[in-house]
């Protein structure tokens, strides 16, 4: 192999990050995000359980998902501790970078199952999170494939 690739910062020569740190970078800003949201949840989201299961079941635009949240509003502090519960660990493996692909697999169907739960604008940053996610866990694949 030959040198390693240098950028000029200055009048110095700095090496270039590697070109999967990008990717590391990603993943941990993903598992941060999840790590974030469990602590939020665990803390204040718990709190407000029932109004914000009454909230997501009259904001759903999709029958089941309207159903769901109504059957389980009696243990409505248990679901969103649960929430959390999996959210910390999809945050915990991505920050530790175990697991990665995986981990951000559950990521994309954490954050696509709760689009029809939620109403306008809501679910839109969602959607968009589930495609990121998705063109970060395909460039961790690459990046361990070489």
């Amino acid at each position: 192999m030959g040198r390693p690739a240098h950028r000029r910062t200055g009048s110095h020569a700095v090496p270039s990050p590697p070109p999967h740190q990008g990717a590391v970078r990603a993943v941990r800003a993903v598992g941060v995000y999840f790590a974030g949201c469990a602590v939020l949840n665990a803390v204040h989201t718990v709190r407000t359980a029932p109004r914000f299961l009454a909230w997501l079941r009259d904001s759903a635009w999709s029958p089941p998902h309207r159903r769901l949240p109504e059957a389980l509003g009696p243990a409505a502090p248990a679901v969103v501790l649960g929430a959390a519960c999996f959210q910390a660990v999809v945050g915990y493996h991505l920050l530790r970078g175990r697991r990665v692909p995986g981990a951000l697999r559950w990521a994309q169907a954490w954050v696509l199952g709760l689009v029809p739960a939620l109403p306008w604008p809501y679910w839109v940053p969602n959607a968009l999170s589930a495609v990121a996610f998705e063109a970060v866990r395909r460039r961790t694949v690459r990046f361990r494939a070489d």
